[in-house]
């Protein structure tokens, strides 16, 4: 069995990020998202000029670095400069906040530290320029150039996981790239199940959180970042998590919740969606909200990316403002 007690007398760097990523533990001990590559004011000291900043380095672990005083370290030597401790004690204040004392549904799933650990997977990219056939997919579900440059999907060309090559775009068989904070979602539309995605996005690369305004009066979590593009177009902020099941983690729910007067899930009207919007719902105390059933039974629609898609933008506003009865709740656009 796994035995904490055993595993906090020999606390390492790696056995902590095998468990939470080191993204989390910056968000976490900051008290907010932090953008990697883009400034901040520094949290160690008075910074006018933000110059505080989050990179990864060439083997992938995120570090920070202050340009004004030259000061860098990793996601441990951050909590030693914040609560002055030295790096071992630094390493077990991390292990009792994050692992034994964080809430179950932030916790990846922990395994004896005896089975040896699989190595991440590591997208690579090859972009390539956007075709008018592109273009023309995109604008099935009336999303614009503007908007995919906006949530950073593109087409690619091809990809590897761990240098092997995979997929190669055709017409046929186009391929997007949803790039995620720093990672990457591979989108391949007309694929089967099992080929039609590739990720290596954890349950805190949220859909959309990097694009969503810092406040406003409703939030829609929805199940796809297509169908978050889609509701941008139409006026509303949305967010998605990595799947329908795979849920939110708390500390960004609660950030949310301080954002947002209203929160509503709007899921597939099928079996996964209808237990993840269920599950997400009874967690965090937010309504949940299907589109019609009737609209299933008669047009197979189940998402709004396919309602806009059979009916076109001015019939979805109305079936969204129904939906979510906006004598009260507005879009962003009212």
């Amino acid at each position: 069995m796994y035995n904490t007690r055993e595993v906090e007398d020999n606390i390492t760097f790696d056995k902590i990020v095998s468990i939470v990523n080191d993204y989390y533990i910056y968000c976490y001990y900051l008290g907010k998202e932090i953008k990697i590559n883009k400034p901040i004011n520094s949290p160690f000291r008075k910074d006018v000029h933000p110059s505080w900043s989050l990179y990864r380095n060439k083997n992938g672990v995120l570090r920070y670095r202050d340009f004004a005083t030259g000061d860098s370290g990793n996601a441990i030597t951050l909590v030693q400069r914040l609560y002055e401790l030295n790096y071992g004690q630094a390493l077990k204040k991390v292990w009792k906040d994050l692992i034994l004392k964080t809430p179950h549904a932030l916790k990846r799933t922990i395994k004896s530290i005896e089975l040896q650990q699989k190595e991440k997977n590591i997208i690579e990219i090859k972009k390539k320029n956007f075709t008018d056939k592109d273009v023309e997919f995109w604008s099935k579900y009336k999303i614009s150039k503007d908007t995919l440059k906006l949530y950073r999907v593109f087409p690619i060309n091809t990809f590897w996981v761990n240098e092997n090559k995979s997929f190669t775009y055709t017409e046929k068989e186009p391929m997007y790239a949803y790039n995620i904070y720093d990672k990457f979602k591979i989108y391949r539309p007309y694929s089967k199940k099992l080929d039609k995605w590739r990720n290596n996005c954890s349950s805190f690369d949220i859909q959309g959180l990097e694009q969503l305004v810092d406040k406003g009066e409703l939030l829609i979590i929805t199940k796809s970042l297509k169908d978050v593009m889609v509701l941008h177009e139409l006026g509303y902020n949305a967010i998605a998590p990595q799947s329908e099941l795979s849920g939110i983690p708390k500390i960004i729910m609660d950030h949310l919740k301080l954002r947002f007067q209203n929160i509503i899930i709007i899921f597939d009207y099928d079996e996964g969606g209808i237990q993840g919007a269920k599950k997400l719902s009874e967690k965090y105390s937010i309504k949940q909200k299907f589109i019609p059933k009737h609209y299933l039974d008669l047009y197979c629609i189940k998402d709004i990316s396919d309602f806009i898609k059979e009916f076109g933008k001015e019939p979805t506003l109305e079936m969204l403002k129904e939906l979510l009865d906006e004598q009260h709740i507005q879009s962003k656009s009212s």
